[in-house]
């Protein structure tokens, strides 16, 4: 992707990713493009792509090229595996493109393991880092609130939690703009002194960093954005994640129960869904810890989402995130192991 691409943002799409596809990803990509300085490498199967570009007269498609790839990872697939006996899927070669130079991150909405095996194995990890940790606003009523971690890590250790405060920290500063971003712990009371070890030895390390940390916040206080930087493993976070996108659907139908299809009830439930479902903003969040830009959508998300998410990796390159990852994670390790 080079000569009318030069100067501006390259990101390579997981156009088989998803639940529908190329259907869905060709025409959310058009819709990035059109939104000005991204240009997008469509990676996958050559003919699915080209048969749905062939449907829209756009010239956004002068600022596409089509990657081919051999496969598609299933959600129930072994990530581990699926890179050692389908190393052509559409998910790698997306890191590939960018890995060679030929893209500045890549955007995926397919299997969320083989998104992080594809980053971590090709891009490969910060010092220090095993596996990146994904991180981003759950609920529209705190929209500058992240959670880290939304799933990579199920089960963490403390020193683990303090490298996620690290890029929790700079990338609330760099991402959302929040000048002295507040840490919290995610735990049952905000007492000191409640919650699991891993809470409480967390505790004691996070005492010594040089970060707003301000203890621990209980879940009720994620929707009024008590903290900008929120702390837990990756069950937990995975857990709140899918409770809130869960509840947003539930309120949504309740709302058209009680109203009826009308154009009131459907503007509400587009708000609710909106606050409840930020993801959607979003399109998805980045993968943190790694050496190289990808983001991690949801598999259900349509064109807009899908617009959206290229949209921020877009902006989440011109932060400067991914380089500035490493010297805070080296700057707050220091000052805990003193």
């Amino acid at each position: 992707m080079t000569g009318i691409t030069e100067g501006i943002t390259r990101i390579a799409l997981d156009a088989m990713g998803g639940d529908h596809g190329p259907a869905v990803t060709v025409p959310a990509a058009l819709k990035a493009i059109e939104k000005g300085e991204i240009a997008v490498a469509l990676v996958g199967d050559r003919t699915a792509i080209q048969t749905e570009l062939e449907k829209f007269d756009s010239p956004a498609k002068k600022l596409v090229q089509v990657v081919p790839a051999q496969g598609v990872v299933e959600e129930s697939e072994s990530p581990a595996l699926a890179y050692r006996f389908k190393p052509r899927a559409s998910i790698f070669v997306s890191a590939d493109v960018v890995k060679a130079g030929r893209a500045d991150g890549f955007v995926s909405m397919g299997s969320t393991g083989a998104s992080i095996a594809a980053a971590t194995v090709v891009y490969g990890t910060l010092d220090g880092i095993d596996r990146g940790a994904l991180g981003g606003p759950v609920i529209g009523y705190a929209p500058n609130t992240v959670i880290i971690d939304l799933g990579t890590n199920v089960d963490t250790r403390p020193g683990l939690l303090v490298d996620f405060a690290a890029l929790g920290n700079i990338m609330s500063k760099l991402v959302y703009k929040n000048k002295n971003p507040r840490v919290a712990l995610l735990s049952v009371g905000s007492e000191e002194g409640k919650g699991n070890a891993l809470v409480k030895e967390t505790t004691e390390l996070l005492a010594s960093a040089d970060l707003n940390f301000i203890g621990n916040i209980e879940p009720n206080d994620l929707s009024i954005g008590k903290a900008e930087v929120v702390l837990c493993d990756g069950f937990v976070g995975n857990v709140i994640l899918k409770l809130t996108e869960g509840l947003g659907d539930a309120v949504v139908e309740h709302v058209k129960e009680v109203l009826g299809e009308t154009e009131e009830s459907d503007k509400l439930s587009n708000e609710i869904f909106e606050r409840m479902n930020i993801l959607q903003a979003f399109g998805g969040g980045p993968l943190l810890g790694v050496n190289g830009l990808a983001i991690v959508g949801h598999g259900a998300s349509g064109e807009n989402a899908i617009a959206n998410a290229i949209g921020t990796a877009k902006y989440v390159m011109e932060t400067g995130l991914i380089g500035a990852q490493q010297a805070e994670l080296d700057r707050i390790r220091a000052e805990v192991i003193d």
